[in-house]
């Protein structure tokens, strides 16, 4: 393959790219997923001893082959843990993206949760020492060379400050960024290549998933934004005892070392568990389900990904949360309207959940919303068919949303990041009490949530004074404007619209004219009751 064919940047990271692509060619024809590496047009990058290998001594020695037997969604989880940390975070993506892949694969891509094996504690310490200005011995009392985890991104040792508290030190991998940066790059050129192949594919929006990627995994490379996130966090819950947030240690913490506090809790275990340490597991769940409620509907910064590795049960029935590395963000808008969609799930009100859906999204060209309610009426249908044990709210609006892709209708990643959060949410209870669904641990929930939606009158002064010109200007034009909005709802529809007076008034004519509708409306009640 010729570097004129899209892998550029120089001779040294073209031969790099090549290099790579003869990799991930060889790891998904062995995997099974041929028509994928055909489809991308790398056929010839596949290694011709694998190839033979595979195809008259399956198994015995190739070291990418998978059997047959094994499903797809599985197969794809496999192989993309195979081709290493940034095909696992393309993996964890698809996971909370229905809209980008079938719901069966996105179900099996949760289980990625990028699992490594540790690397050498030399290295641990020269990265430490490279970002920190001194090696782990004089900037920790104690620090353990072996860590208690490790992922695709980082690893993690336990440590002691000199002042005895206990912390955990997040280093991130040896050369991680250089191989991320190089995969995002290979990624990027495979999907502009896959879209000429395949037109079709444009509607599922490749090189826009690989943007996405590139977004957040960069993001998550930097630990400064992890370390904030965890401090925003930590200050929006310091008045509720019952939440727990690490610490964050700053001058212990840099772009690749996140040092924060410990904490010593017990992970997410089966009732009888729990309470043989002491934990009431019905009252640790409430409150871990009324953190995430706060996180998202009051605060509008949520952690995303609280599956059960990153959750905590500490005494006094409290709930801790680790690792901040995932997290959603909505503006105020995106909550109220999110939450109207989780009241109505909660409810049961399927025809809100179709309306709010559509509401906050986008249509591309050819869209289909009627048949998207449609689908979704069916969907709602098939679910209420299961059992009470499997009926699941969090699985349910990650089948809705991956409707939409199928009808053209794109909804916000906010949305997305939610609904993964839903569903590892769930899971995490379901180990404590594994007949609990979302619904019945979050229907109590719902007269707290009403209280969050309820604006309070610092809220409503915030927003006046935001706000305050605008509708001015909007008190100063109704004078003009209602004759005018009168005048033309009056018009037949088969008349063409006079053009408006002046730009103000097509600003303000929607609200004008739903004002005019209004006062009609009050002036014939009035007249009813006189007759």
């Amino acid at each position: 393959m010729r570097t004129g064919n899209g892998f550029g940047g120089g001779p040294g990271a073209a031969a790099a790219q090549l290099a790579r692509a003869v990799e991930i060619a060889t790891i998904l024809s062995a995997s099974g997923f041929g028509w994928l590496v055909q489809a991308l047009g790398l056929r010839a990058c596949v290694s011709p001893r694998c190839r033979l290998v595979c195809a008259f001594r399956p198994g015995t020695q190739c070291p990418h082959h998978l059997a047959a037997d094994v499903p797809l969604p599985e197969r794809l989880r496999l192989t993309l843990e195979r081709l290493g940390p940034t095909f696992v975070k393309a993996g964890q993506m698809l996971a909370l993206r229905p809209d980008y892949v079938p719901l069966e694969y996105a179900e099996a891509l949760r289980g990625l949760h990028a699992h490594a094996a540790p690397f050498p504690a030399a290295e641990a310490a020269a990265i430490v020492e490279a970002e920190l200005g001194a090696p782990p011995g004089v900037l920790y009392a104690e620090f353990d060379r072996e860590p208690f985890a490790a992922a695709s991104l980082a690893q993690v040792h336990r440590a002691r400050l000199f002042d005895g508290r206990q912390v955990a030190v997040k280093v991130q991998r040896p050369g991680i960024r250089v191989q991320v940066e190089r995969d995002l790059a290979l990624l990027a050129t495979l999907a502009r290549r896959f879209e000429r192949h395949q037109p079709g594919s444009i509607a599922f929006r490749p090189s826009e998933a690989v943007a996405e990627l590139a977004q957040y995994t960069r993001r998550e490379l930097d630990f400064r934004h992890e370390a904030r996130t965890a401090q925003r966090l930590r200050q929006m819950f310091a008045g509720d005892d019952r939440i727990v947030i690490p610490a964050v240690i700053s001058d212990r913490s840099s772009e690749r070392v996140l040092t924060t506090e410990f904490l010593a809790g017990l992970p997410p275990a089966p009732a009888a568990d729990l309470r043989r340490a002491g934990i009431d597991p019905a009252a640790a769940l409430r409150v871990g389900a009324a953190a995430m409620l706060r996180q998202v509907f009051q605060f509008g910064l949520f952690h995303a990904d609280p599956h059960p590795g990153n959750v905590l049960f500490l005494p006094g029935d409290r709930i801790g949360f680790v690792d901040f590395g995932m997290f959603g963000r909505l503006d105020p808008t995106e909550r109220r309207r999110i939450a109207f969609l989780f009241w109505a799930l909660v409810d049961g009100d399927y025809e809100a959940v179709g309306d709010q859906l559509l509401r906050m999204s986008e249509f591309l060209p050819g869209a289909d919303p009627a048949g998207f309610r449609a689908a979704l009426a069916d969907t709602v249908e098939d679910w209420f068919g299961v059992s009470a044990a499997d009926f699941s709210i969090a699985r349910l609006l990650l089948a809705e949303l991956a409707l939409g892709a199928r009808h053209g209708i794109v909804f916000p990643r906010g949305l997305m990041l939610l609904a993964r959060a839903l569903v590892n949410l769930e899971a995490t209870a379901m180990i404590v009490d594994p007949q609990l669904n979302l619904a019945e641990l979050t229907r109590p929930l719902l007269p707290e949530l009403r209280q969050i939606l309820r604006p309070s009158p610092q809220a409503l002064q915030q927003h006046w004074h935001r706000h305050r010109f605008e509708y001015l200007d909007l008190l100063a034009e109704l004078p003009t404007l209602l004759p005018e909005a009168i005048a033309r709802l009056r018009e037949q529809p088969t008349r063409p619209p006079p053009p408006a007076a002046h730009p103000t008034a097509r600003r303000w004519l929607p609200l004008a004219g739903a004002f005019a509708a209004g006062a009609s409306l009050a002036a014939l009640a009035r007249k009813r009751r006189r007759g």
